[in-house]
């Protein structure tokens, strides 16, 4: 009787999330999952289904990170808060071109996966009332101005944060990006700049 190799679930979803981050589904192979994980391929089957299945557990996982870390992000006021959510997504060195996983599965396999669809679904709707709540604390404590309505820069916000994950994949220099954050953050302020 052959024995499978014992090993940790959760550690392999990591292992596949950070593959699939990097590579993308498409790109990445059955066999790159099993040498990067280290899980055997029958183990593999067995415990996840297939790629697609393990796909969306590292999705899952990775939504969750996300979320997460939105939660962590209060602050003295709306606009320190806003300005925490933005530099999360700067944390990453500046030589890790991944970019945002959410970002990548939207349009990889969200125009013609409806799971994977229904997931970014949740999870725009997440963050985009997660920056509300930062933008009306702002508008109520004179940090964020009151002179855009609550939605349009929810709006503006959200769409800024996306496109900040979108530079960091496409290579955008560093500076540049802080320099378009420093000015969506006086846009929201009321600042003339």
């Amino acid at each position: 009787m052959v024995r499978h190799k014992e090993f940790d679930p959760d550690t392999a979803v990591a292992d596949a999330m950070d593959l699939f981050w990097r590579r993308g589904y498409e790109a990445t192979s059955v066999q790159d999952l099993v040498e990067h994980t280290g899980v055997g391929r029958r183990s593999m089957y067995d415990t996840f289904g297939d790629k697609h299945s393990l796909y969306l557990r590292a999705l899952d996982r990775y939504l969750t990170l996300a979320e997460d870390g939105f939660r962590e992000k209060a602050a003295a006021d709306g606009l320190s808060a806003i300005r925490s959510l933005f530099s999360l997504l700067l944390e990453s060195p500046a030589d890790d071109f991944r970019g945002c996983l959410f970002v990548n599965s939207s349009t990889e396999l969200g125009p013609s996966d409806d799971a994977v669809a229904e997931r970014l679904a949740q999870h725009s709707a997440v963050a985009r009332e997660t920056l509300a709540g930062m933008i009306r604390q702002g508008q109520r404590d004179g940090s964020v101005t009151d002179r855009i309505d609550a939605e349009t820069a929810t709006a503006v916000a959200f769409n800024a944060w996306v496109g900040v994950r979108v530079q960091v994949r496409a290579r955008t220099p560093r500076d540049q990006i802080i320099h378009d954050v420093e000015k969506l953050l006086a846009l929201l302020n009321g600042s003339r700049t």
